[in-house]
């Protein structure tokens, strides 16, 4: 399959819904962050608008058991923000554009009878809404539904998706008629969305396969995928739109001149990395007592010891990934220093991380890129005295898993959880690394 990163410029975000929970997880790749909340109860249909026509859609439940809406104006954790009674059991929710104004409301598509219903306004107070201003018959009885503005006219329209086979189909009006385009995608069992992955200014679908993986197609037609991501479980269901500036995550590591700041014995130093995202340092001593390094933050407070060695140094540290309080990212402010000689300090773009392709050499601690699209192992080797360890972080920066914590000599194979994107490396000595 090919694999391609989503444009610097793309808008649609991509999430999922853990039906048994409530939580929803959001990826927002215009801004490289993502967020996590509860919302709903266990069983609710989840959707996105914009009902607060702002530009950012947010989410919203269907109650299929009494025809419930529940909107929200924020993704955020927290109450619903518009509660309003459309439809029957048992129907889907749709949500969209369908008239051009800027702003999304709610219809719904009933299964047993394959008819469609949308309405342009939004219900408030707990109260009912009145008749369909568009209501046609479109699909079989089965097909799922999705919306999406297929041409780019400003106008939103639904799709189906047949699950069983992958067929896809839709049409471009809000009208009863045959379908004005059909592809398969994907496989049986697959669930669809569809966003602007790409800027072009319409929309093209994705796919979720449970457990955890997300396939997005740049088109509107058959073939491969052109971006893939793993999120989610068995019990999630997917969910698509421009998200906006989700309130947590990492900030989006973005590349930049490396600069150097060099000094001698103890101080705390201001340290700002662009962006406030995540980056490398290069640090290295050449006194022979103690050389500590500790990162703290806006309010100098301890985040994390980046190093804590005796005499002559020299290694790469992470900065701003792997630690969170209350769901947010510590941010880099100062480093303290204790030293008793010379020492520099160089801060590099995340992107300058050395990879492990399949394999991977080096002395010292690391920092360094790594790809697990399904659970692997890796095995690695230390030939050093001292302490060996590696730390798996997930795309959004957080830690995963403790991979090796060892005592010098180290020669084993560990297994590596899917959707790692960097390994944190500890060592004193040469090591390798390498992947079947």
């Amino acid at each position: 399959m090919v694999v391609l990163a989503l444009p610097a410029s793309a808008t649609g975000g991509y999430g999922v819904v853990d039906l048994e929970t409530g939580e929803w997880t959001m990826e927002d790749p215009l801004g490289g962050q993502s967020t996590t909340f509860v919302f709903g109860n266990p069983g609710d249909l989840p959707f996105v608008g914009d009902w607060d026509c702002n530009g950012t859609e947010t989410p919203g439940l269907y109650r299929q058991t009494d025809g419930f809406v529940y909107l929200r104006n924020t993704n955020t954790q927290g109450i619903a923000d518009v509660r309003f009674f459309f439809g029957n059991p048992g129907d889907i929710p749709l949500a969209g554009d369908f008239n051009n104004d800027g702003c999304d409301s709610v219809g719904i598509f009933r299964p047993d009878e394959g008819k469609v219903y949308i309405i342009n306004r939004l219900g408030a107070n707990e109260g009912g809404l009145g008749p369909a201003e568009h209501s046609y018959f479109f699909g079989n009885p089965g097909d799922k539904p999705f919306v999406a503005d297929f041409n780019g006219d400003g106008v939103d329209t639904i799709g189906l998706h047949r699950e069983s086979t992958g067929l896809v189909y839709y049409r471009n009006t809000l009208a009863q008629g045959v379908a004005e385009a059909q592809f398969i995608f994907g496989d049986p069992g697959d669930k669809i969305i569809a966003a602007d992955w790409t800027e072009r200014g319409y929309e093209s679908v994705g796919l979720f396969r449970p457990p955890f993986e997300i396939f997005l197609r740049d088109t509107n037609s058959q073939g491969v995928a052109n971006f893939t991501d793993f999120i989610g479980s068995v019990s999630s269901l997917p969910v698509a739109g421009e998200f906006g500036a989700l309130p947590g995550g990492v900030p989006p590591a973005i590349d930049f001149t490396p600069f150097t700041i060099s000094g001698s014995g103890a101080d705390v130093i201001p340290l700002s990395v662009p962006g406030d995202g995540g980056a490398l340092v290069d640090l290295a001593h050449n006194g022979s007592s103690n050389f500590i390094v500790q990162s703290l933050d806006a309010g100098l407070q301890l985040i994390e010891g980046l190093v804590n060695e005796i005499g002559p140094y020299s290694g790469r540290r992470g900065l701003n990934v792997g630690h969170f309080s209350f769901g947010e990212p510590d941010i880099v402010r100062h480093l303290e220093i204790d030293a008793d000689g010379s020492w520099s300090i160089t801060v590099r773009p995340l992107s300058q991380a050395r990879a492990v392709e399949p394999a991977l050499n080096g002395n010292g601690d690391d920092f360094v890129r790594f790809t697990a699209p399904t659970p692997i192992t890796m095995r690695s080797t230390h030939d050093g005295s001292s302490n060996f360890a590696i730390w798996s972080l997930e795309p959004s920066g957080a830690l995963g898993d403790l991979l090796v914590n060892e005592i010098g000599v180290y020669n084993g194979t560990d297994p590596v959880a899917r959707g790692i994107k960097y390994l944190d490396v500890i060592a004193d000595g040469a090591w390798t690394m390498r992947t079947p």
